[in-house]
């Protein structure tokens, strides 16, 4: 009877879609075709006097000023259109990891994943693709907008436009036909595919706001202050990598009663909403592992797995 596999204690994979920080421009609409001009999004500070909103029985004080301190970000008065623009690499070299102190785990995951990636990562491409064509990277820019086009460039070739409002953030299935999106999946498969090369995209985003309207880029993570802090590359408005690749890999459709997709991490959580939709069973580790032994995954589940480990982290611990 052959031994059963357990987790490794030291287990870490890197991550197979390296996305830039993303910068924040403006111009005008009329413009997208002609002679569009790249002006930077200043990050400014703000003083304002509110009044109090959160629910406090304890003490008397509703009718006092709240004074809040913290960045902003707006389009110039003359302005009407927001760019964001950031760069993708699809790395190949899948499902080695980077850390194993169990040979017989890694000898075993490289062979599932060999065996099963070129069929898996057809999905996986698609709906990385997807997201990217549908600008859902653009988080809180994207909603309530005019209009919004999409433009990627493969290896720096002419770009591809989407029309952003043609693709659903509900779900995958509207544009399985898009020739066009086709081209940036089957890049991306490529990328993921490769044991050797890397494929990379070049995004721009156009959304037309309206003159001097709102935009929204990362916050950082300001400890110990109430103050909110923007974030910025050269003194222009940007976005963290990391929001960019969260909202890229929010493909998770496959988890139990599933109402919408969730970015793919190990235990299906999303902290906006304080949940975790993969908390026993159908979590990471539970799926790799059977995976592994050669007990029955379904295809779903060895796409959850794949995503994860195009995800990256460190997987290690103990499996008891």
């Amino acid at each position: 009877m052959t031994k059963e596999i357990s987790l490794p204690s030291m287990l870490a994979f890197e991550r197979k879609l390296e996305t830039s920080d993303a910068l924040m421009t403006a111009g005008n609409w009329d413009n997208l075709e002609k002679l569009w001009v790249d002006t930077k999004i200043s990050v400014l500070p703000r003083t304002l006097r509110g009044t109090k909103s959160q629910f406090n029985l304890d003490k008397g004080d509703r009718e006092d000023n709240n004074i809040s301190e913290g960045d902003d970000a707006y389009l110039p008065n003359d302005l009407d259109t927001l760019k964001v623009s950031f760069t993708l690499r699809a790395i190949g070299n899948l499902g080695v990891p980077f850390g194993c102190n169990a040979p017989d785990f890694t000898r075993a995951i490289k062979e599932k994943v060999s065996e099963y990636k070129s069929e898996g990562l057809k999905e996986l491409a698609y709906r990385y693709a997807y997201n990217i064509a549908a600008g859902r990277f653009l988080w809180r820019n994207r909603v309530g907008v005019d209009q919004l086009c999409i433009r990627v460039a493969v290896n720096e070739q002419d770009a591809i436009p989407f029309d952003g409002y043609e693709f659903s953030l509900k779900n995958f299935e509207q544009q399985r036909e898009n020739t066009d999106l086709l081209k940036v999946s089957n890049a991306i498969f490529e990328g993921l595919n490769s044991d050797e090369t890397f494929v990379c995209l070049t995004i721009e985003a156009f959304v037309k706001l309206g003159k001097g309207q709102h935009v929204f880029p990362s916050q950082e993570m300001n400890m110990g202050e109430k103050k909110k802090v923007l974030f910025k590359l050269d003194n222009c408005a940007a976005m963290h990598s990391v929001k960019i690749g969260n909202a890229i890999r929010t493909i998770d459709d496959w988890y139990e009663n599933a109402e919408f997709p969730i970015a793919v991490e190990p235990f299906g959580a999303v902290t906006q909403q304080g949940q975790a939709y993969r908390k026993t069973k159908t979590d990471l580790y539970t799926l790799m592992m059977k995976w592994v032994n050669d007990k029955e995954v379904g295809e779903n589940d060895k796409n959850f797995v794949l995503a994860n480990l195009i995800r990256g982290g460190v997987f290690g611990g103990k499996s008891e």
